[in-house]
C-alpha cells in the first residue's frame, strides 16, 4: 500500500495500480451452469463464449442462476476451472516499465487460472464464487462472485422477479455487458501498457468492496436495482487476498448508494437495452496517509442491441460515463494541483459471429477530463507530460470458437476453447500523441498485439 505523500510517487502508484485493474479479465463463461441446465454454451452467450449474455442468458441470471434440467446426462458438479495464456508485443518495446519481471517485449504469459464454484442451491437461490491466480503478479484472490436469492409472483397481472443480491464489486451483478465487469475488451494486455483512467468509483471499488442490492425484474422487461457498497475490513482483505490486488484507494465512509435502471425487448430476432447508472463514494484516504476524502460522483447511460438469425449473429454494446471528483482530500495534501475534477468516457464495441464459430470485433474508446498536473503527473510511459488523462484507442479482435455448440459435450476439454487476436491502436494516450509522457514516447508506441487462448471446463 502506497503512503508516501509527494505528489509524484502517488500519482505514479495509481497509475500502476488502475492500469493492473483495467487490464484485469472479467469473469467468463462457466460450464458448471451449460452442465445444470444441459444447454449449449450458445444457448447463454454470444459467440458460444462467454462472457456476453444472449436474452435467454440474461434471464437465466436475473432468476438467480437457478434453471435447471430435469434430467441431464451426466451428475452435476458445480465447480468449473477457467484459464488465460497470451503473447504480448507492442510496438516500442515498453513493457518492461509496467511489468519489471518480464521483458521489454514479446511477452509469453500465465494471464491467471480460475477456480468458480457455480450453480443453483435451491428453487430460489443460486450463484457463482471465483478465485483467481494472477499469473503476472503471483497472486491469489477472490475474483468476481455474485449469490442471489430470488422469487417470482404476480402483482396485478404483472410478473415480478425480486432478487436479493450479494456481490464484491459494482456492476458484476449487471446482466447487460455494458458497464464495467463485462464490458469489452472480455481480454486484454496485462503486461503492455494502458491508459489509466476510468470512473473510479465503479471500476476501481471491484473486489475491495461488498455490495449488497435489491433488484426488480417486471415483465421480463424493466430492471429496477438499488443498494449500496462497504469496503471490506482489512481482515478480511488479507483472507481474500485483496491487499495484493487492491488499488490504491481510501477506504467507503458509510455506504456507498448504486442505481441501475433499464429497459429490455425482445422481439422477433431482436434485442434491446437502454439503461442508466448512478454510484457516489466518500473515500477516506486515510490508508494513503492522507486526512480527509475524496468523493466520486459517477453517472451515465448505456444500450446493448443483439441479433440473431441463423448461422449470424449481430451484437453492439455502448456506455457513456460521466464522472465528478471531489478531491478535497488529494488536494489538501497537495496531491491533486484541483479539489474539482471530471472524466467522461465513451465506449462502443461491436460483435460480428458466424456460425458462432468465427468471430470479429471493433470496439473505439473515447475517454477525457480536467487537466491536472499534480494527479497526472509525468512519468516514462505511464505518465502524463501536460497533466492530462484523455486518450482514444481503437481496438480489432479475430476469434474462433471451435466448439461450444452442442449441449451434449459440455464435458468435454476440448469444447470449451477460445482463440483470440487482438490488436489495440491508440490515437491518444494520456493527453497527447507525441512525447505524451515528458520522456519522449508517442501514444502509437503502445499499440499492443494480444494472440491468447482461453478455456474454461
Amino acid at each position: 500500500m502506497i503512503k508516501r505523500k509527494f505528489p509524484g510517487r502517488w500519482a505514479l502508484g495509481l497509475v500502476v495500480a488502475l492500469g493492473a485493474l483495467l487490464s484485469a479479465q472479467r469473469a467468463e463463461a462457466v460450464p458448471a451452469f451449460a452442465r445444470q441446465t444441459d444447454q449449449p454454451c450458445t444457448a447463454c452467450h454470444i459467440g458460444a463464449f462467454g462472457p456476453q449474455l444472449t436474452p435467454f442468458g440474461i434471464a437465466f441470471k436475473m432468476n438467480g442462476y437457478t434453471l435447471a434440467a430435469g434430467d441431464t446426462p451426466y451428475p452435476y458438479i458445480p465447480i468449473s476451472v477457467a484459464g488465460f495464456a497470451s503473447f504480448n508485443n507492442t510496438a516500442d518495446p515498453v513493457q518492461k516499465v509496467v511489468s519489471p519481471q518480464y521483458g521489454t517485449d514479446n511477452n509469453f504469459n500465465l494471464d491467471q487460472v480460475s477456480l468458480f464454484i457455480a450453480g443453483r442451491l435451491s428453487d430460489y437461490a443460486g450463484g457463482m464464487i471465483q478465485m483467481t491466480y494472477n499469473g503476472t503478479s503471483g497472486s491469489a484472490f477472490l475474483d468476481d462472485s455474485d449469490l442471489r436469492l430470488t422469487h417470482q409472483f404476480d402483482i396485478s397481472s404483472q410478473e415480478v422477479q425480486i432478487g436479493l443480491d450479494m456481490n464484491n464489486g459494482p456492476t458484476v451483478q449487471d446482466p447487460y455487458n455494458t458497464l464495467y465487469h463485462y464490458a469489452y475488451p472480455y481480454a486484454s494486455s496485462a503486461t503492455a501498457p494502458g491508459p489509466v483512467t476510468a470512473p473510479l468509483a465503479i471500476s476501481a471499488l471491484a473486489g475491495n468492496s461488498l455490495g449488497i442490492t435489491n433488484y426488480y425484474w417486471i415483465n421480463q422487461s424493466w430492471y429496477i436495482e438499488a443498494g449500496g457498497y462497504k469496503s471490506l475490513s482489512s481482515t478480511w482483505d488479507n483472507a481474500l487476498g485483496e491487499t495484493v490486488n487492491n488499488t490504491p484507494i481510501g477506504t467507503i465512509e458509510g455506504v456507498a448508494p448504486y442505481a441501475r435502471l433499464a429497459w429490455q425487448k425482445v422481439w422477433g430476432n431482436n434485442f434491446l437495452e437502454l439503461g442508466g447508472v448512478f454510484m457516489y463514494a466518500a473515500l477516506n484516504e486515510a490508508n494513503l496517509g492522507i486526512p480527509g476524502t475524496n468523493n466520486y460522483t459517477d453517472y451515465g447511460i448505456d444500450a446493448n442491441y443483439q441479433y440473431s438469425n441463423g448461422n449470424h449473429q449481430f451484437a453492439v454494446a455502448t456506455n457513456l460515463l460521466q464522472q465528478q471528483m471531489n478531491m478535497g482530500a488529494s488536494y489538501g495534501a497537495g496531491l491533486a494541483s484541483k479539489e474539482w475534477n471530471n472524466l467522461t468516457q465513451f465506449r462502443i464495441a461491436g460483435d460480428y459471429y458466424y456460425k458462432n464459430t468465427y468471430g470479429f470485433t471493433m470496439a473505439f474508446n473515447d475517454t477525457f477530463g480536467s487537466q491536472d498536473n499534480a494527479l497526472y503527473a509525468p512519468a516514462p510511459v505511464i505518465g502524463s507530460a501536460n497533466g492530462s488523462p484523455n486518450y482514444k484507442s481503437i481496438t480489432w479482435e479475430a476469434d474462433w470458437v471451435p466448439f461450444g455448440k452442442d449441449a451434449s459435450s459440455v464435458w468435454d476439454f476440448e469444447h470449451n476453447f477460445k482463440f483470440g487476436l487482438q490488436y489495440t491502436d491508440y490515437l491518444e494516450f494520456n493527453g497527447g500523441t507525441s512525447n505524451y509522457d515528458g520522456f519522449g514516447h508517442n501514444a502509437s508506441g503502445n499499440n499492443t498485439i494480444y494472440l491468447y487462448v482461453w478455456t474454461a471446463w
